[in-house]
Protein backbone atom coordinates (compact mmCIF):
# COMPACT_ATOMS: atom_id res chain seq x y z
CA UNK A 1 0.00 0.00 0.00
CA UNK A 2 2.84 2.41 0.81
CA UNK A 3 4.83 1.71 -2.98
CA UNK A 4 0.88 2.43 -4.62
CA UNK A 5 0.87 5.54 -2.10
CA UNK A 6 4.10 6.66 -3.39
CA UNK A 7 3.15 5.88 -7.27
CA UNK A 8 0.23 7.73 -7.34
CA UNK A 9 1.42 10.88 -5.41
CA UNK A 10 4.13 11.04 -7.88
CA UNK A 11 1.88 10.89 -10.92
CA UNK A 12 -0.57 13.43 -9.22
CA UNK A 13 2.04 16.12 -8.49
CA UNK A 14 2.96 15.04 -12.95
CA UNK A 15 -0.31 15.81 -13.72
CA UNK A 16 -0.61 19.19 -11.55
CA UNK A 17 2.27 20.34 -13.04
CA UNK A 18 0.60 20.16 -16.39
CA UNK A 19 -1.24 22.50 -18.17
CA UNK A 20 -4.84 22.29 -19.06
CA UNK A 21 -4.69 21.23 -22.49
CA UNK A 22 -7.12 21.86 -25.19
CA UNK A 23 -8.71 18.98 -27.01
CA UNK A 24 -10.50 20.08 -29.94
CA UNK A 25 -10.18 23.11 -32.60
CA UNK A 26 -12.90 24.99 -30.96
CA UNK A 27 -11.00 24.54 -27.54
CA UNK A 28 -8.33 26.60 -29.55
CA UNK A 29 -10.89 29.12 -30.65
CA UNK A 30 -11.95 29.73 -27.17
CA UNK A 31 -8.65 29.47 -24.98
CA UNK A 32 -7.39 32.78 -23.50
CA UNK A 33 -4.67 34.37 -21.91
CA UNK A 34 -4.56 32.23 -18.74
CA UNK A 35 -4.65 34.01 -15.50
CA UNK A 36 -4.42 37.95 -16.73
CA UNK A 37 -3.43 39.35 -12.89
CA UNK A 38 -0.17 37.23 -13.60
CA UNK A 39 2.89 38.24 -15.98
CA UNK A 40 3.26 35.84 -19.16
CA UNK A 41 6.34 34.72 -18.02
CA UNK A 42 8.23 35.77 -15.12
CA UNK A 43 12.16 34.94 -15.12
CA UNK A 44 14.27 34.67 -11.82
CA UNK A 45 17.90 34.15 -11.80
CA UNK A 46 17.90 31.93 -14.31
CA UNK A 47 21.54 30.83 -15.30
CA UNK A 48 22.51 28.35 -17.94
CA UNK A 49 25.91 26.51 -17.86
CA UNK A 50 28.27 24.51 -20.09
CA UNK A 51 30.43 21.99 -19.63
CA UNK A 52 34.17 21.79 -21.30
CA UNK A 53 37.29 20.99 -21.43
CA UNK A 54 38.60 24.38 -20.09
CA UNK A 55 35.85 24.56 -17.32
CA UNK A 56 32.11 25.63 -16.90
CA UNK A 57 30.79 28.26 -20.07
CA UNK A 58 28.35 30.87 -17.83
CA UNK A 59 26.18 31.53 -21.04
CA UNK A 60 23.22 32.88 -19.09
CA UNK A 61 23.77 34.07 -15.55
CA UNK A 62 21.63 35.35 -13.66
CA UNK A 63 19.30 36.71 -15.42
CA UNK A 64 15.85 38.16 -14.26
CA UNK A 65 12.73 39.89 -16.12
CA UNK A 66 9.09 40.07 -16.17
CA UNK A 67 6.93 39.76 -19.45
CA UNK A 68 3.12 40.91 -18.98
CA UNK A 69 0.64 39.87 -21.35
CA UNK A 70 0.60 41.25 -24.51
CA UNK A 71 4.06 42.48 -23.98
CA UNK A 72 6.69 42.45 -26.79
CA UNK A 73 10.41 42.54 -25.59
CA UNK A 74 13.78 42.49 -27.85
CA UNK A 75 17.09 40.86 -26.37
CA UNK A 76 19.91 42.47 -28.41
CA UNK A 77 23.58 42.00 -27.63
CA UNK A 78 26.87 41.29 -29.38
CA UNK A 79 27.10 37.83 -30.65
CA UNK A 80 27.83 35.20 -28.24
CA UNK A 81 26.52 37.36 -25.12
CA UNK A 82 23.59 34.77 -24.49
CA UNK A 83 20.38 35.69 -26.16
CA UNK A 84 19.45 32.37 -28.34
CA UNK A 85 20.86 30.38 -25.23
CA UNK A 86 18.92 32.15 -23.16
CA UNK A 87 15.12 31.85 -25.56
CA UNK A 88 16.38 28.22 -26.10
CA UNK A 89 16.12 27.62 -21.83
CA UNK A 90 12.96 29.58 -21.43
CA UNK A 91 11.69 26.37 -24.09
CA UNK A 92 14.01 24.03 -21.98
CA UNK A 93 15.23 22.86 -25.24
CA UNK A 94 19.46 23.65 -24.22
CA UNK A 95 21.10 19.98 -24.90
CA UNK A 96 24.16 18.63 -23.17
CA UNK A 97 26.71 19.62 -22.68
CA UNK A 98 24.21 22.80 -21.73
CA UNK A 99 21.66 22.62 -18.31
CA UNK A 100 20.06 24.49 -16.26
CA UNK A 101 22.04 25.40 -13.04
CA UNK A 102 18.62 27.33 -11.41
CA UNK A 103 16.61 29.87 -11.25
CA UNK A 104 13.02 29.77 -11.82
CA UNK A 105 10.92 30.75 -15.38
CA UNK A 106 7.44 31.41 -14.45
CA UNK A 107 4.70 30.94 -16.89
CA UNK A 108 1.36 31.64 -16.12
CA UNK A 109 2.49 31.07 -12.19
CA UNK A 110 3.97 27.82 -13.06
CA UNK A 111 7.49 27.01 -12.64
CA UNK A 112 8.96 25.12 -16.00
CA UNK A 113 12.64 24.45 -14.63
CA UNK A 114 11.26 21.33 -12.47
CA UNK A 115 9.00 19.93 -15.30
CA UNK A 116 9.85 16.58 -16.73
CA UNK A 117 10.59 16.04 -20.34
CA UNK A 118 6.53 14.96 -21.19
CA UNK A 119 5.14 17.89 -19.40
CA UNK A 120 7.35 20.36 -21.49
CA UNK A 121 6.73 18.73 -24.53
CA UNK A 122 3.00 19.48 -24.51
CA UNK A 123 3.65 22.89 -22.96
CA UNK A 124 5.64 23.94 -25.74
CA UNK A 125 3.59 25.24 -28.90
CA UNK A 126 0.44 25.03 -26.40
CA UNK A 127 1.85 27.60 -23.59
CA UNK A 128 5.31 28.73 -25.40
CA UNK A 129 6.49 28.47 -28.95
CA UNK A 130 9.28 29.24 -30.85
CA UNK A 131 9.86 30.97 -34.50
CA UNK A 132 13.38 29.67 -35.66
CA UNK A 133 15.36 31.93 -37.49
CA UNK A 134 16.15 29.37 -40.08
CA UNK A 135 12.52 28.08 -41.55
CA UNK A 136 13.96 25.36 -43.91
CA UNK A 137 15.46 23.77 -41.51
CA UNK A 138 12.35 23.71 -39.24
CA UNK A 139 9.97 22.43 -42.04
CA UNK A 140 9.83 18.59 -43.03
CA UNK A 141 10.59 19.14 -46.45
CA UNK A 142 8.73 15.76 -47.29
CA UNK A 143 4.94 16.79 -46.06
CA UNK A 144 3.22 19.48 -47.47
CA UNK A 145 2.39 22.16 -44.96
CA UNK A 146 -1.02 21.64 -43.91
CA UNK A 147 0.40 17.90 -42.66
CA UNK A 148 3.16 19.52 -41.05
CA UNK A 149 0.55 21.84 -38.78
CA UNK A 150 -2.36 19.20 -37.89
CA UNK A 151 0.73 16.76 -36.60
CA UNK A 152 1.74 19.39 -34.31
CA UNK A 153 -1.82 19.71 -33.10
CA UNK A 154 -2.74 16.24 -32.97
CA UNK A 155 0.70 15.30 -31.15
CA UNK A 156 -0.58 17.53 -28.69
CA UNK A 157 -4.12 15.86 -27.92
CA UNK A 158 -6.15 18.20 -30.24
CA UNK A 159 -8.61 15.03 -31.51
CA UNK A 160 -11.39 16.71 -34.27
CA UNK A 161 -12.30 16.33 -37.99
CA UNK A 162 -10.17 16.32 -40.58
CA UNK A 163 -12.70 19.22 -42.27
CA UNK A 164 -12.07 20.88 -38.66
CA UNK A 165 -8.50 21.01 -38.33
CA UNK A 166 -7.65 22.08 -42.61
CA UNK A 167 -10.43 24.34 -41.57
CA UNK A 168 -8.45 26.19 -38.87
CA UNK A 169 -4.76 25.79 -40.47
CA UNK A 170 -6.48 27.74 -43.36
CA UNK A 171 -7.52 30.26 -40.48
CA UNK A 172 -3.50 29.95 -39.80
CA UNK A 173 -2.37 30.97 -43.28
CA UNK A 174 -4.66 33.91 -44.03
CA UNK A 175 -3.80 35.00 -40.72
CA UNK A 176 -0.52 35.21 -41.49
CA UNK A 177 -1.39 36.45 -45.35
CA UNK A 178 -0.80 32.96 -47.21
CA UNK A 179 -3.27 31.64 -49.24
CA UNK A 180 -5.10 28.69 -48.49
CA UNK A 181 -3.52 26.74 -51.51
CA UNK A 182 -0.29 26.94 -49.49
CA UNK A 183 -1.64 24.48 -47.03
CA UNK A 184 -1.18 22.04 -50.02
CA UNK A 185 2.34 23.19 -51.00
CA UNK A 186 5.71 21.91 -49.75
CA UNK A 187 8.92 23.95 -48.73
CA UNK A 188 10.41 23.74 -51.60
CA UNK A 189 7.59 25.34 -53.24
CA UNK A 190 7.73 28.41 -50.90
CA UNK A 191 10.00 31.71 -51.39
CA UNK A 192 12.09 32.37 -47.98
CA UNK A 193 9.20 35.26 -46.83
CA UNK A 194 6.76 32.20 -47.27
CA UNK A 195 8.31 30.00 -45.27
CA UNK A 196 8.82 31.85 -42.35
CA UNK A 197 5.30 33.16 -42.42
CA UNK A 198 4.62 29.35 -42.51
CA UNK A 199 6.80 29.07 -39.25
CA UNK A 200 4.66 31.92 -37.65
CA UNK A 201 1.73 30.26 -38.12
CA UNK A 202 2.53 27.02 -36.26
CA UNK A 203 4.46 28.88 -33.44
CA UNK A 204 0.68 30.43 -33.07
CA UNK A 205 -1.35 27.44 -34.07
CA UNK A 206 -2.38 26.35 -30.06
CA UNK A 207 -2.62 29.92 -29.35
CA UNK A 208 0.49 30.11 -27.07
CA UNK A 209 1.02 32.99 -24.21
CA UNK A 210 4.84 33.65 -24.94
CA UNK A 211 6.64 32.86 -28.24
CA UNK A 212 10.06 33.36 -28.61
CA UNK A 213 11.44 34.68 -32.00
CA UNK A 214 14.82 33.45 -32.30
CA UNK A 215 15.84 36.05 -35.12
CA UNK A 216 13.36 35.30 -37.67
CA UNK A 217 14.39 37.83 -40.27
CA UNK A 218 18.21 36.99 -40.04
CA UNK A 219 18.44 35.43 -43.60
CA UNK A 220 15.97 37.65 -45.64
CA UNK A 221 16.55 40.69 -47.17
CA UNK A 222 15.33 43.86 -46.47
CA UNK A 223 12.05 44.22 -47.99
CA UNK A 224 10.78 40.61 -46.54
CA UNK A 225 12.66 41.32 -43.30
CA UNK A 226 10.06 44.12 -42.77
CA UNK A 227 6.92 42.06 -44.54
CA UNK A 228 7.60 39.05 -42.02
CA UNK A 229 8.28 41.81 -39.01
CA UNK A 230 4.66 43.42 -40.06
CA UNK A 231 3.09 39.18 -39.54
CA UNK A 232 4.42 38.75 -36.63
CA UNK A 233 3.33 41.90 -35.16
CA UNK A 234 -0.13 41.62 -36.66
CA UNK A 235 -0.35 37.79 -35.13
CA UNK A 236 0.89 39.32 -31.91
CA UNK A 237 -2.07 41.72 -32.23
CA UNK A 238 -4.73 39.28 -32.86
CA UNK A 239 -3.81 36.23 -30.47
CA UNK A 240 -2.40 38.88 -27.46
CA UNK A 241 0.94 36.82 -27.36
CA UNK A 242 3.64 38.27 -25.02
CA UNK A 243 6.86 37.88 -27.75
CA UNK A 244 10.35 37.85 -27.07
CA UNK A 245 12.27 38.88 -29.95
CA UNK A 246 16.18 37.94 -30.54
CA UNK A 247 17.99 40.17 -32.94
CA UNK A 248 20.70 41.98 -34.01
CA UNK A 249 19.24 44.65 -35.69
CA UNK A 250 19.03 47.60 -33.58
CA UNK A 251 16.65 49.63 -36.03
CA UNK A 252 14.31 46.52 -36.36
CA UNK A 253 13.50 45.60 -32.97
CA UNK A 254 12.83 49.12 -32.11
CA UNK A 255 10.03 49.34 -34.36
CA UNK A 256 8.53 46.02 -33.38
CA UNK A 257 8.92 46.15 -29.55
CA UNK A 258 7.96 47.79 -26.48
CA UNK A 259 10.76 46.80 -24.39
CA UNK A 260 14.35 46.32 -24.90
CA UNK A 261 16.85 44.30 -22.88
CA UNK A 262 21.09 44.40 -23.66
CA UNK A 263 22.28 41.31 -22.93
CA UNK A 264 26.44 41.27 -22.76
CA UNK A 265 28.77 38.08 -21.27
CA UNK A 266 25.55 36.04 -20.34
CA UNK A 267 24.08 39.12 -18.27
CA UNK A 268 21.04 41.37 -19.06
CA UNK A 269 22.93 44.72 -18.32
CA UNK A 270 20.51 47.06 -19.44
CA UNK A 271 16.21 46.53 -19.44
CA UNK A 272 14.09 49.47 -20.36
CA UNK A 273 11.42 51.15 -23.04
CA UNK A 274 11.87 51.45 -26.52
CA UNK A 275 12.47 55.35 -25.80
CA UNK A 276 14.54 54.76 -22.69
CA UNK A 277 16.92 52.72 -24.51
CA UNK A 278 17.40 54.57 -27.69
CA UNK A 279 16.95 58.15 -25.99
CA UNK A 280 18.60 57.75 -22.92
CA UNK A 281 21.14 55.17 -22.97
CA UNK A 282 22.26 54.58 -19.16
CA UNK A 283 24.98 50.90 -19.51
CA UNK A 284 28.42 52.51 -21.56
CA UNK A 285 27.99 49.10 -23.55
CA UNK A 286 24.23 50.24 -24.38
CA UNK A 287 25.67 53.46 -25.52
CA UNK A 288 28.05 52.00 -27.73
CA UNK A 289 25.79 49.67 -29.03
CA UNK A 290 23.45 52.88 -30.15
CA UNK A 291 26.60 54.81 -31.40
CA UNK A 292 27.11 51.81 -33.33
CA UNK A 293 24.29 51.43 -35.69
CA UNK A 294 24.61 53.67 -38.89
CA UNK A 295 22.28 57.09 -39.01
CA UNK A 296 20.90 58.24 -41.98
CA UNK A 297 20.18 61.90 -41.11
CA UNK A 298 23.76 62.17 -39.25
CA UNK A 299 26.20 62.25 -41.52
CA UNK A 300 29.82 60.76 -39.87
CA UNK A 301 33.37 60.32 -41.29
CA UNK A 302 33.61 56.86 -40.01
CA UNK A 303 31.47 54.08 -37.63
CA UNK A 304 32.08 53.96 -34.05
CA UNK A 305 32.94 50.33 -33.34
CA UNK A 306 33.17 49.18 -29.76
CA UNK A 307 36.57 48.32 -28.51
CA UNK A 308 37.84 45.23 -27.64
CA UNK A 309 36.04 41.88 -27.78
CA UNK A 310 33.65 40.12 -25.28
CA UNK A 311 35.69 37.97 -22.49
CA UNK A 312 35.75 34.21 -22.96
CA UNK A 313 32.45 33.15 -20.59
CA UNK A 314 34.43 30.44 -19.47
CA UNK A 315 37.30 32.74 -17.97
CA UNK A 316 35.81 35.91 -16.57
CA UNK A 317 37.39 38.78 -15.33
CA UNK A 318 36.93 40.16 -11.77
CA UNK A 319 34.18 42.57 -10.91
CA UNK A 320 32.27 43.72 -13.65
CA UNK A 321 32.47 41.89 -17.04
CA UNK A 322 32.27 44.82 -19.17
CA UNK A 323 34.93 46.80 -17.51
CA UNK A 324 37.95 45.97 -19.63
CA UNK A 325 36.15 47.30 -22.41
CA UNK A 326 34.05 50.31 -20.51
CA UNK A 327 35.06 54.12 -21.59
CA UNK A 328 33.75 54.86 -17.98
CA UNK A 329 35.29 52.27 -16.18
CA UNK A 330 36.56 53.38 -12.37
CA UNK A 331 38.62 51.33 -10.13
CA UNK A 332 35.54 49.54 -8.56
CA UNK A 333 34.36 48.30 -11.40
CA UNK A 334 38.07 46.44 -11.01
CA UNK A 335 36.63 44.58 -7.91
CA UNK A 336 32.73 43.95 -7.23
CA UNK A 337 30.57 43.12 -9.58
CA UNK A 338 27.80 45.06 -10.02
CA UNK A 339 23.56 45.37 -8.78
CA UNK A 340 21.01 45.11 -10.66
CA UNK A 341 19.50 48.43 -9.77
CA UNK A 342 16.29 49.94 -10.24
CA UNK A 343 16.42 53.87 -11.50
CA UNK A 344 13.05 54.35 -11.47
CA UNK A 345 10.31 54.42 -14.38
CA UNK A 346 10.47 50.57 -14.74
CA UNK A 347 14.00 50.99 -15.60
CA UNK A 348 16.92 48.78 -14.42
CA UNK A 349 20.72 48.49 -15.30
CA UNK A 350 23.58 46.52 -13.89
CA UNK A 351 26.37 49.34 -13.56
CA UNK A 352 28.12 50.83 -10.72
CA UNK A 353 27.44 54.42 -12.31
CA UNK A 354 24.02 54.20 -11.00
CA UNK A 355 24.22 52.40 -7.98
CA UNK A 356 24.08 54.39 -4.53
CA UNK A 357 25.85 51.85 -2.65
CA UNK A 358 29.01 52.11 -4.68
CA UNK A 359 30.71 54.73 -2.68
CA UNK A 360 30.20 52.53 0.56
CA UNK A 361 31.33 48.84 -1.11
CA UNK A 362 34.42 50.34 -2.98
CA UNK A 363 35.74 52.06 0.40
CA UNK A 364 35.56 48.47 1.80
CA UNK A 365 37.27 46.84 -0.56
CA UNK A 366 39.76 49.66 -0.01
Amino acid sequence: MAIDGTVNATADREVAGRFEMPTTVDDLHRSGMGDSSLPAIDVKDLRVYYDSEAGIVKAVDGVSFTLEQGERLALVGESGCGKTTLGMALLKLTKAPGYIDGGQILLDGRDLVPFDEESMRLARLAEVALVTQSAMNALNPVMRIEDQIIDGLVDHGIKDTKENLRSHIHDLLRRVGLRESVGRMYPHELSGGMKQRVAIATGTSMNPKVIVADEPTSALDVVVQRQVMMTLSRVQRDTGAAVILIGHDMGLVAQFADRIGVMYAGKLVDIGTVQQIIEEPKHPYTRLLINSVPDLEEKRERLEGIPGIPPPLVDLPPGCVFAPRCPSVEDVCLEISPRDVDTGDDRRVMCHLFDREVEMAGSEVG
